[in-house]
């Protein structure tokens, strides 16, 4: 099986997304920063990959929260890609940074990240993209 032929469910039809709640994300581009958060999000757990995609052992009500924010502007990158065949794709794009704090529970288990200040990145990026039927 395909992951991309792995059957859609709930009522968006999505794979593996889920719907961020309404103040849960602020952006400025032109700063180069951005916040998504969400508290209490009802998720499934699989427990591995292989079993969410073959349909193993039965999965485990769970849910998390989390806080991600990037900050600075390292460098600009625009992309504008019209070739015929592997075109389609444009946007413009900040690296920069971002920190991190999440929390999880699933069955009996509690998972807890170090604190969103103690938390560090090699690569972020935020921006701005357009692509297919968009571009």
């Amino acid at each position: 099986m395909n992951p991309t032929d792995f059957p859609p469910s709930g009522p968006t039809k999505l794979f593996w997304t889920i719907a961020i709640p309404e103040g849960g994300i602020d952006v400025n581009l032109g700063k180069g920063k951005a916040v998504v958060q969400a508290a209490n999000v009802p998720v499934i757990d699989w427990g591995n990959i292989p079993n969410a995609l073959f349909f193993g052992l039965s999965p485990v009500a769970a849910q998390t929260s989390f806080k991600i924010v990037w900050s600075g502007v390292n460098s600009r990158l625009n992309i504008n890609n019209t070739d015929p065949v592997y075109g389609g794709f444009g946007g413009e794009f900040i690296r920069n940074s971002a920190q991190m704090e999440w929390t999880a529970t699933a069955g009996n288990y509690q998972f807890v990240s170090d604190p969103l200040a103690t938390s560090s990145s090699s690569f972020a990026e935020i921006g701005h993209e357009r692509n297919g039927m968009f571009f």
